[in-house]
């Protein structure tokens, strides 16, 4: 009997969990993304003695565990499976992932008394965090001289370095702007967004039109717009930080109109047959519209509040982006195929639902009586359904997540 015969008949085992990063870190960022929103949306109501949770205010507080604590162990869990496929490396399994996931719930467990305890004690889980997923991922680049994914090694450094920044500034008030820091951070997720998304929609649309025998011409790499795409994001970044209110937002205007462009050659139109690639190319939709729309409200604060618009990018792109590719590790098999599955779709559509729900909560008021707590109940419910998909998957052999297809 082959081995792969004797695994199947093997029964699953709770430390299966730790055999591929994938799994307890999309694990963690589907828990963390349900508790931390229920605590900050109705934990004052459930729990009066407790109250709500403070990073500086109640606010800070939520954007730091939904950047930091929900986006920083999803980025972990793509960068940690993904660049195992770029260097042909051992994946991350066992004690170490054992060790990063304890340095991950360290850091959510002492931000659940962010006000009170020693800011270093604070700082000190997550950098351990952001260091340790640095450190892996130079190590396979490097040993396999694959230099140009040097870059994201260095975008989860700088992820950490402003996760630091935010505590002392909300903890600490120092000569540091939050709002700038806040701003940073989600454009270092919408950029991500457009990174890996752009990378990955293409690939994956040619794949799923050949395998099913399209006639459509496959979807087509606009060199340009990806450079544009690039360069504006990060002139945008730039202006953000800057603080040039008018400029940032024609920027963030423009590098939407760009990302646009680059989408009108992948063939969206095809590929209603796929649940899985919906998901991406409805992600990417959401980057666009979400920096035309914070690009607006920088513009138009009184029009469109930037608190609200704000969340396109995040509760759309970043998370929409979180669930597609999680969604890629929990999918079926069907021979070379992906299956989502019928309970993976209807996550998304919850999440991405609640997403738009809390964008435009400015302008259904008078419509809805309390729109937020309807985005966040559409939220809640819908990791909890990505949850009870995710659950089965996190046991047995590891089937490698595909998270990467041939260039067009």
């Amino acid at each position: 009997m082959s081995d792969s015969a004797v695994s199947r008949l093997q029964p699953p085992r709770l430390a299966d969990l730790w055999q591929a990063p994938h799994r307890p870190l999309f694990l963690m960022a589907g828990l963390w993304a349900l508790g931390a929103l229920f605590w900050w949306q109705w934990g004052w109501w459930w729990w009066p003695q407790i109250g709500m949770p403070q990073l500086g205010t109640p606010t800070l507080w939520h954007v730091h565990e939904m950047i930091f604590g929900f986006g920083g162990a999803s980025v972990a869990a793509y960068f940690l499976t993904a660049v195992t496929s770029w260097t042909a490396r051992p994946i991350l399994a066992g004690r170490p992932l054992m060790l990063l996931v304890a340095f991950w719930v360290a850091a959510r467990g002492v931000m659940l008394d962010a006000q009170t305890l020693p800011l270093l004690l604070l700082l000190a889980p997550g950098a351990l965090y952001f260091g340790m997923v640095t450190a892996l991922l130079l190590r396979d680049i490097v040993a396999k001289r694959v230099w140009n994914k040097l870059g994201f090694p260095g975008a989860i450094l700088a992820l950490g370095v402003l996760d630091a920044l935010l505590v002392i500034a909300a903890r600490e008030g120092w000569a540091l702007d939050v709002v700038a820091l806040k701003r940073a951070a989600v454009m270092f997720f919408a950029m991500k967004v457009a990174v890996i998304a752009g990378g990955m929609i293409p690939a994956f649309t040619a794949n799923w039109l050949r395998q099913t025998g399209s006639t459509v011409v496959p979807p087509l790499e606009n060199r340009l717009a990806n450079r544009l795409g690039l360069v504006t994001l990060y002139i945008a970044l730039v202006l953000t930080l800057a603080g040039a209110e008018v400029a940032s937002g024609w920027a963030l205007i423009i590098a939407g109109v760009v990302q646009g462009w680059r989408l009108t050659g992948w063939r969206s139109s095809a590929i209603g047959g796929n649940g899985l690639l919906v998901m991406m190319h409805t992600t990417f939709y959401s980057l666009v519209a979400g920096l035309l729309i914070v690009g607006v409200s920088r513009l138009a604060p009184s029009f469109w509040p930037e608190a609200d618009a704000a969340h396109a990018l995040t509760m759309g792109a970043m998370s929409g982006m979180v669930l597609a590719v999680a969604s890629r590790a929990a999918a079926r098999r069907d021979d070379s195929r992906l299956r989502a599955g019928p309970l993976l779709p209807l996550a998304y559509a919850l999440v991405w639902l609640g997403a738009w729900t809390r964008v435009t909560s400015h302008f259904l008021y008078g419509w809805l009586d309390n729109p937020v707590a309807l985005s966040a109940t559409l939220w809640c419910a819908g990791w909890i359904v990505f949850l009870v998909a995710f659950m089965p998957t996190i046991v047995g052999p590891v089937l490698r997540p595909v998270f990467s297809g041939a260039k067009v």
